[in-house]
Formats: structure tokens, C-alpha cells, sequence
């Protein structure tokens, strides 16, 4: 269907109908570029109004560009063009957005009356006191319950809003409003590093018997409802498949191609993590399994046959992390996160000789394996040099 036939024009300028859903949208030319806006209504009425409250926002937010521009704005306003851009970036995942809007916040908070400065004002030396500050002394947050206050931040809560003030501050370098990012100079001595290193631990992958057994005490743990069973499947399936929990609502019985023995996943991430992984046997084996019980549950049938649609979820549960916590507890494994049975799937690969560009391919990378093996190259390495072990050339001495 064209554009044309597709969008309804209106009375209201900027304001748009969408004839297929209904819904009404504003529309603006920003810097030469669109911008839609779905004003989530059908109503006419209601949507000149929240048209008229889109328009206020994009004309303080054209106001605030130019101020920037004209070298008369401030971080504030820096700050608020930077959360109006990362709000609306389509390519950003919502935890991402989240995490974002979170540092700005920190950065607001550890730097008093920041948003009323210049960027100008903001120096090379300013910021290696902030960053000390931040460090040394954190948010002031005071958990819940508690009387005493967290001292510092964590390396990685820390680098997002170094991260943050870089970015706030480009924007000022882009609009020329100074000529260079003060946040970017790097330090005459290297202890004087803006950010703090992230410390990694080496992950140990549970064994297969232990593995077994967390799944078993997630099937007892739900003897009642039977949800136990349905997170012991939502675990097996991240284990035999590689897919992120994030991934997972997102698999439907469409997706298993039966014939060519392999599953369509559609990544969460970005269009390349779009990926088609082999219907491996215990993969295969734990799709026909919930296949059966779905069937003996089924309440509407066709024909007398169960109903399963193409469309419906493989899986009935998102996530499933405090059924693991207590699993983890009662069969005294160390803990596990969605996210390990992810890492589980890599080792295994790993550890049965497939090639880590393989491997990266059906975890959904796009970078030819680099992530994988700045990960699991260890894992090469070990699993290289047991099965070197094996090898002999017929001569010992």
C-alpha cells in the first residue's frame, strides 16, 4: 500500500490519520528530516490536543538547539536535547534508553548546578574533579531501611556517566559552541583516568550433572501450579538454543522449520542478530516434549486436535529469575542468571570443537567472532590443549 492511500490528511496541519489503525499522528520537518509522533488516540478531539502539547515541545526544543548554536545555551540545556534525542532513538533497546536517562540523572546529581553552566565553563581540570568525587564519594543514595549512605559507585555505573558527560558535551562541540571536548583529553598521568576498569571474573560453566539437577528443583519447585516446569523449559530452551531471554517472547511454533531442521530467532538486538541456529537434538527433543503437554492441556481443539498456531509462543514465560535463585539454593549451586544459560550454550559449542565464527553466528554476533573469543577464548585454549593431549606421533622419550 502506498503512502499515500495509507496516511488521511486533516484540517489540523502536522496532524495526520493513519487509515488503516485509525490512530492519529503529528508529523514535523525537523533539520530536513521528518518526525512522527503517534499521538495514541482515535479520537480527533483528543488528538488536536496532544498535538498542540507535541508542538510546545518541539518549538522549546528548537529554542534550546539555537541557544546551544548561538553560544548562549547551558549544560541544561544540552542535557535536555540529549534525553529528547535518546528517548527517540529506534535503535536503542528500552533497558538501554533506561540506563541511559539514569547516568544523566547521576551526573546532575554528583555535580551541583551543572545544568546552569556553560559549556565553556566546563574545563578539562573541572571534570577530573567531578570524576574524583564521583568516585570517592557516589550519590549520597541511601538504600532503603538503612541509615548509612553508599560510598562511590560501581567502575561501570561511573564510566556510563563519564560516557554521559562526553556525549552531552559533543553535542555542544557539534554545534559549536566550544571547540573541543574536554572530557576527551587524556591525562598527563595515567591514574588520572576519567573511567575505572571493569574488574571481570573467568566464568566456570556448571556441569552437566549439576545442570540436571538445578533443572530438576526448578520442576519441584512448582509442583502446584506447574510453573516450575514451564521455567525448567524456559531454561533448557536458552541452554540448547544460545537465545537471549530478551529473544525468547519473541519465538513462535512458526518459527521451528521442521523439514530443514533449524529454528528462526528474531534478535532483539539489531536486524543482524536476526539468525537461523540448528534444531540440535536435546533442542528438538524439549520442542516436541512441550509440544505434548501442550497438547494434553489444550482446551480448544479443531477436528478433535489439539490447537497450536504458528503464531503462538514456544514459551509461556519471559523470565524466571527468582524460581532459579531458589533451584540454585536448594541443589547448592553457585548462582545463575538468565543470561549464564546463554553463556552455557557458547561453552558447549566450544568445548564440542565447533569453530567460535560458528558459534558467534548463531549467538547472533555480527563481528566474525570477535566478542566471542575475547569471551570464550580461554575455553579454545583449554579445550586445545586437552585434546592435544591425545595426539602422538609414535615416539616418546
Amino acid at each position: 500500500m502506498s503512502n499515500k492511500t495509507t496516511w488521511e490528511r486533516t484540517s489540523v496541519q502536522s496532524l495526520l490519520r493513519n487509515r488503516s489503525s485509525g490512530r492519529y499522528y503529528a508529523r514535523w520537518t525537523i533539520r530536513g528530516k521528518q518526525k512522527w509522533i503517534n499521538l495514541k488516540t482515535d479520537v480527533f478531539t483528543v488528538a488536536k490536543l496532544r498535538l498542540n502539547d507535541e508542538a510546545a515541545k518541539i518549538e522549546r526544543m528548537r529554542d534550546t538547539r539555537a541557544a546551544v548554536t548561538a553560544g548562549t545555551g547551558t549544560i541544561g540545556d544540552l542535557m535536555r536535547i540529549y534525553e529528547a534525542t535518546t528517548t527517540s532513538d529506534t535503535e536503542l533497546k528500552p533497558s538501554s534508553i533506561a540506563a541511559r536517562l539514569v547516568a544523566l540523572k547521576k551526573v546532575q546529581k554528583t555535580w551541583p548546578g551543572i545544568e546552569g553552566l556553560k559549556p565553556s565553563r566546563i574545563t578539562a581540570e573541572a571534570v577530573q574533579e567531578w570524576a574524583k568525587r564521583f568516585k570517592g564519594e557516589g550519590t549520597a543514595f541511601t538504600p532503603p531501611g538503612s541509615r548509612s549512605v553508599i560510598q562511590g559507585n560501581s567502575a561501570t555505573s561511573v564510566n556510563r556517566a563519564v560516557d554521559t558527560l562526553r556525549r552531552l558535551l559533543d553535542i555542544a562541540v557539534a554545534r559549536g559552541a566550544i571547540h573541543a571536548n574536554p572530557v576527551s583529553v587524556r591525562p598527563e598521568d595515567p591514574k588520572d583516568k576519567l573511567k575505572l576498569k571493569v574488574k571481570t571474573t573467568k566464568w566456570t560453566p556448571p556441569s552437566v550433572s549439576d545442570v540436571q539437577r538445578l533443572f530438576a528443583a526448578m520442576e519441584n519447585n512448582g509442583a502446584k501450579g506447574g510453573w516450575g516446569v514451564e521455567a525448567a523449559d524456559l531454561c533448557r530452551f536458552m541452554a540448547y538454543s544460545g537465545c537471549r531471554v530478551g529473544e525468547v517472547p519473541l519465538v513462535t511454533w512458526g518459527d521451528v522449520e521442521w523439514d530443514k531442521k533449524r529454528l528462526r530467532v528474531a534478535g532483539e538486538k539489531t536486524e543482524t542478530s536476526n539468525r537461523h541456529i540448528p534444531l540440535f537434538g536435546e533442542l528438538e527433543s524439549l520442542l516436541k516434549r512441550i509440544i505434548e503437554r501442550r497438547k494434553k492441556a489444550a482446551v480448544y481443539t479443531v477436528d478433535g486436535k489439539p490447537m497450536i498456531e504458528p503464531t503462538d509462543r514456544i514459551l509461556r514465560l519471559s523470565e524466571c529469575q527468582k524460581t532459579i535463585d531458589k533451584a540454585c539454593e536448594a541443589s547448592g549451586i553457585e548462582r545463575l542468571t538468565h543470561h549464564d544459560f546463554r553463556h552455557l550454550f557458547a561453552t558447549r559449542c566450544i568445548e564440542a570443537s565447533v569453530d567460535i565464527p560458528t558459534v558467534s553466528r548463531w549467538l547472533g554476533h555480527s563481528d566474525g567472532g570477535a566478542l566471542a573469543m575475547k569471551t570464550y577464548g580461554h575455553l579454545r585454549d583449554e579445550h586445545s590443549q586437552s585434546q592435544a593431549a591425545k595426539v602422538s606421533f609414535g615416539e616418546r622419550r
